[in-house]
């Protein structure tokens, strides 16, 4: 029994969200195959070791709001391409918490490290997030196809627009589940770092701040889970297997090599650009 899988599976249960038991089943064969190394204790030891560090504390968060906001814009074009309309809206719901995220990682800087940085580099900060809200938000349209090598991903009846076919959306929602899981064993290393930085003055807030973080990375779980397991109602088991194995395996290597470059963002923790770093010091 893999850690990793449970927990997010504890999580989705805790929350009352209701899975597929398939999207279940693969989700614990994919991770026992390719264990997951953001779920070994050495990582957690690594990231517990690095966070004793105020400075580096402090440029992770920054970090984290830069990762949010970049991860906001992505996922915000992803849905544009989408042709089911229920899919499209859960991804761009998602796309709106992540520009959220972004704003909140901003301001747990401002509340643990108050007189770290100067006014002008703030404003700067704010700028991270796209700024998306379910009332205020770019254009839903699917983009025009830019050039010839776009068009071998474009369905059949696009015309001319950006829309991927359904095999390669599905890839994308398992790509953006797993990678869900991530976030969600990275903010729950995160929630302890944060109390312990906070003081007996902003305990609270910064802990129900964390709450939002925990609960919405479950519910990013939750939709591309419901997705999944719709696609694989429709006969696609053996095809859904395959992928989450693969893309499990994929999201294992693109963690490690982030940790030996110390930039393992991911959507939560671990980076220390120089341009943030110098700011710091």
């Amino acid at each position: 029994m893999n850690h990793v899988s449970e927990l997010a599976i504890n999580y989705l249960q805790r929350y009352g969200c209701h899975i597929d038991e398939d999207y279940k089943t693969f989700l614990r064969e994919a991770c026992k195959i390719h264990p997951p190394p953001h779920g070994m204790a050495w990582y957690g030891n690594f990231y517990r070791q690095r966070a004793r560090k105020a400075e580096w504390f402090a440029n992770s968060l920054i970090a984290n709001a830069a990762e949010e906001g970049n991860g906001s814009r992505k996922v915000w074009h992803f849905s544009r391409c989408i042709s089911e309309p229920e899919y499209a809206e859960l991804v761009r719901s998602h796309s709106i918490d992540e520009s959220r995220h972004s704003k909140m990682f901003v301001a747990l800087v401002n509340i643990l490290f108050p007189t770290q940085l100067e006014t002008d580099f703030w404003v700067q900060l704010q700028d991270l997030s796209p700024d998306y809200y379910h009332h205020k938000h770019p254009t839903t349209e699917p983009p025009l196809v830019s050039d010839r090598s776009q068009a071998r991903s474009l369905d059949n009846s696009s015309s001319g627009h950006l829309i991927l076919d359904t095999e390669k959306v599905m890839d994308e929602i398992i790509k953006i589940n797993l990678l869900e899981i991530r976030a969600l064993i990275l903010q729950l290393l995160l929630r302890p770092v944060l109390q312990a930085y906070a003081t007996p003055e902003n305990l609270a807030k910064v802990t129900t701040m964390s709450d939002v973080f925990i609960y919405d990375e479950t519910k990013h779980i939750e939709y591309s889970a419901y997705c999944i397991g719709k696609y694989t109602q429709q006969g696609n088991q053996e095809w859904v297997r395959e992928m989450m194995i693969f893309r499990q395996q994929s999201v294992n290597e693109m963690f490690l090599t982030d940790v030996e470059l110390e930039n393992s963002v991911g959507t939560t923790i671990l980076s220390t650009p120089n341009t943030v770093q110098g700011n710091l010091e």
